[in-house]
């Protein structure tokens, strides 16, 4: 009864195994790629597979034929070996996956954790938990959730215990949500039970910088209030414009590393807040009168933080010079010019390079702000210099209550030029120059010039920079501008957890080729490696036949 059968179905064999694979590819891609379609993909994969038996019993006789012959039994062989093959791949990743081990082969390791993040989630002190809010149903949310988890996962590698997170569809779980406050998706909610702070990263790009600074946020005592002077004509915080002198971006980049920032009038609020972590003096105008400037020098002085932004002009270095004397310091009149490291055809266009930088000073012991800068962008420099009595001094090496050091300087061909004029000076003015200085003090120089200095009784610490454009909105994305910026604030507020975990850039490293290599590789791939395949065929079939 079964042979009559299998004999009439042996002429529909191919048919059915070509109906039954066909079904079983669409079955199998309807699962994958439309899951949705799931309650069609099973019948369609149970018909599939009614077909493919039917096909096999139909050409019974050829398959175990087949199957013993001395072809049968080579390609046992090479099954084995690809059964053998795909044994070990399965091995592998399930190994890699029940360890969580990966490997980042890129020039610039950007899939990697900084040495920093993994330092400081290593040494976390408070539980940190969080809430990821994704609807499911949404493809936008589901890419933020899979970048989250990509970092997340890393995060509690190095964090332990002591971090913890999940996500959670607030059109499923409302209750939720509006019990912790949340009222949009996607985002993540970090809190700490320890400090009931929350932080929050919502809708958009994000890095391991933004989860980092979120993490510090809530299991930090208190969050850094940075102050930017104003009303004496100094860079704008509010001022977003690309192309603009303002400081909007670094503002920006302040808040992205955690720190509220604020303006400060000081004739109005007659002092400096309490809450001040640092102050800002951007490039003034006009200067600043004298009961200000006491207030500043006299916060300074009470373990007091400060960053000082310059530029070349009159102005700003005669709005500036008074708050500086107080330390000792003075602004050298005229613009840098530096033909040996500057922008091709403007010599006063300074790029330092990092052998112009100094890491390892008495003060930043590490080179914490410069040791991960390229080189860096000034457009419009001017130099500093301890000032009159305070420089003969430290020639003498006799004591005084402050100490300078610095971090960038500008090569020895350098000079000062005043007004227009790029020709050096027959005498003085020579470089190095210093762009970027470092200073720390006991006390003001005018309180007591010949007090020594006190490492272990630091009570002001402050940074000059020669140039404000260098952090402008026009420059401020320039080379290594930004990082050089927010890497000394870090230092100034003692947050060095945030240096060098900024966003890492992706590399795109073209394969630039000559014609001739062009050509070479063309036709290598056309015509050299298709006739050495095909060689080796008629080799093999010359040998078996």
């Amino acid at each position: 009864m079964i042979s009559p059968l299998l004999h009439r179905l042996k002429g529909w064999g191919p048919l059915l195994a070509g109906l039954g694979s066909i079904g079983a590819i669409g079955g199998l891609l309807l699962i994958v790629w439309a899951p949705e379609l799931r309650v069609f993909a099973i019948p369609t994969l149970t018909v599939a597979g009614l077909l493919l038996v039917l096909a096999a019993a139909a050409s019974l006789g050829y398959v175990v034929d087949a199957v013993t012959g001395r072809r049968g039994q080579l390609s046992w062989v090479t099954l084995a070996s690809v059964a053998s093959v795909i044994a070990i791949v399965v091995v592998l990743n399930v190994i890699a996956s029940v360890t969580d081990a990966t490997w980042d082969l890129t020039a610039t390791n950007q899939f990697e954790l900084s040495p920093q993040t993994t330092q400081v989630l290593a040494a976390l002190r408070e539980d940190v938990d969080v809430t990821g809010f994704v609807i499911t149903t949404d493809e936008d949310d589901l890419r933020y959730q899979a970048t989250a988890e990509g970092f997340l996962r890393q995060f509690t590698k190095h964090a332990g215990s002591r971090l913890s997170y999940r996500f959670i569809d607030p059109e499923l779980e409302p209750s939720t949500a509006r019990e912790l406050g949340v009222t949009g998706a996607p985002a993540l909610l970090f809190t700490s039970p320890a400090t009931s702070v929350r932080a929050s990263i919502e809708s958009g790009n994000f890095s391991e910088q933004d989860l980092l600074t979120a993490i510090l946020r809530v299991t930090g005592e208190r969050r850094h209030v940075v102050y930017f002077i104003s009303g004496h004509g100094e860079r704008s915080i509010s001022d977003l414009r690309s192309t603009g002198d303002g400081l909007g971006l670094a503002a920006a980049g302040l808040r992205a590393d955690g720190y509220e920032v604020r303006t400060l009038d000081l004739a109005a609020r007659g002092g400096v807040p309490e809450d001040a972590s640092l102050i800002v003096v951007a490039a003034p105008r006009t200067r600043l009168d004298a009961e200000e400037e006491g207030l500043i020098t006299q916060w300074l002085a009470d373990d007091g933080r400060a960053l000082f932004l310059l530029d070349a002009s009159s102005d700003v270095r005669e709005a500036s010079s008074g708050l500086l004397a107080a330390w000792g310091l003075e602004i050298v009149e005229g613009t840098i010019v530096d033909p040996e490291r500057s922008v091709t055809g403007d010599a006063r266009t300074l790029t330092p390079h990092r052998d112009q930088y100094y890491g390892q000073t008495s003060i930043t012991e590490g080179g914490v702000i410069i040791e991960l800068l390229g080189s860096t962008l000034f457009p419009g420099a001017t130099a500093l210099r301890p000032s009159g009595e305070v420089a003969s001094r430290i020639e003498r090496d006799e004591r005084v209550p402050v100490r300078f050091e610095p971090l960038i300087t500008t090569s020895a061909a350098s000079w000062v030029a005043e007004g227009l004029d790029d020709q050096a000076p027959d005498v003085g003015a020579s470089g190095p120059h210093s762009i970027h200085l470092a200073v720390q003090a006991s006390s003001p120089v005018s309180a007591g010039l010949t007090e020594a200095f006190d490492p272990a009784v630091v009570r002001t610490t402050f940074a000059v920079i020669g140039d404000a454009d260098f952090a402008s909105n026009r420059h401020f994305n320039d080379l290594s501008n930004a990082d050089l910026f927010l890497n000394t604030v870090n230092w100034l507020l003692e947050d060095e957890a945030l240096i060098s975990v900024r966003s890492k850039q992706e590399v795109f490293r073209p394969l630039i080729l000559t014609s001739p290599e062009f050509d070479l590789v063309r036709y290598v791939s056309w015509f050299l490696l298709p006739a050495l395949i095909a060689g080796i065929g008629v080799v093999a079939w010359w040998r078996r036949r």
